[in-house]
């Protein structure tokens, strides 16, 4: 009788451990699977976080003031060399362009997460095996703000993010509840130029959507092309009322001494301006940018 007491008690002890052996199991696949995020990166490409990444590589000087404005500077280990802003980010170890990426330092920094935009995908694929790359192609003004909070997603800031998003949106209303009644014939023709003469920004980028918000018409918000380049004739035909260049480009002294286009009514008027690269760009600076376009563009609206 005791040994038949014996084995059933055996057998009992042997249900209870697997019963809470599987349930142990079970919870930590559940776990794991809520704690997996899964998204559609910026070129299409599904990418999966396992995990909070530890260790962070920035080619982007976007990504990389969204990572300090939501707390996260310590978890950044590299970044390219046009990543200036904030001051601390000197500390950090430089990994060349988007267009020449030094692929042995990513690696060797062992990163769990590399950010980069969307232009540079064919210098990074030799190494898409060894580290996850989250790439970047904000098209939008509301891109930028997803892009904020998804990135606020994926290093476990969410709560960071979404105050950073609700204070840029409150800015942007601030600004866009002056100019949303603004007809066609208040708003300034704007030339926005970018690295060269000529190269402008169309539809499908925030830039131009900044410009409408600001209160402003982008002379080539109608090109078929993001990124078109515009002539001389097109330029001067259109004669727009401001000429906003970014820093990287030409000088405002060297836009009003340019062949024939003297008569430009921005040119006659002394309207011409340089805006800080970083002002214009998908981080949480953009709304700087804003705010001084819509200055620029009306004075009489915006001390």
């Amino acid at each position: 009788m005791d040994g038949k007491k014996a084995a059933i008690w055996l057998a009992i002890a042997l249900l209870i451990l697997t019963a809470f052996g599987s349930g142990y199991l079970i919870a930590h696949k559940e776990v794991k699977t809520k704690a997996k995020i899964t998204f559609i990166d910026g070129i299409g490409r599904t990418v999966e976080i396992h995990e909070t990444p530890k260790r962070v590589v920035s080619m982007a000087s976007s990504a990389t003031e969204i990572l300090y404005a939501i707390g996260c500077s310590e978890n950044i280990v590299g970044v390219d060399k046009y990543s200036d802003y904030p001051p601390d980010v000197k500390n950090k170890t430089v990994i060349g362009s988007s267009y020449s990426p030094n692929l042995e330092a990513i690696v060797g920094l062992e990163p769990d997460l590399l950010i980069a935009w969307w232009y540079a995908r064919d210098n990074l694929l030799p190494i898409e095996d060894k580290v996850t790359v989250m790439y970047i192609n904000p098209q939008s003004v509301e891109d930028v703000l997803q892009l904020i909070r998804q990135i606020g997603l994926i290093m476990n800031k969410v709560e960071e993010a979404e105050k950073l998003v609700k204070e840029m949106q409150s800015r942007i209303e601030n600004i866009t509840q002056i100019t949303e009644n603004l007809n066609k014939s208040q708003r300034p023709l704007v030339y926005y130029e970018l690295s060269k003469k000529g190269r402008t920004v169309g539809q499908g980028t925030f830039t131009n959507e900044l410009i409408y918000m600001a209160g402003g018409i982008n002379i080539a918000a109608d090109e078929p092309f993001r990124y078109p380049d515009l002539t001389d004739e097109y330029i001067i035909a259109r004669n727009p009322d401001v000429i906003v260049v970014v820093s990287y480009g030409a000088s405002v002294e060297e836009i009003k001494s340019r062949e024939g286009w003297q008569n430009i009514n921005a040119i006659k008027n002394d309207r011409v301006y340089s805006i800080d690269r970083h002002l214009v760009t998908a981080s949480p600076r953009l709304v700087d940018g804003l705010e001084q376009l819509a200055k620029w563009f009306h004075p009489e609206l915006f001390d």
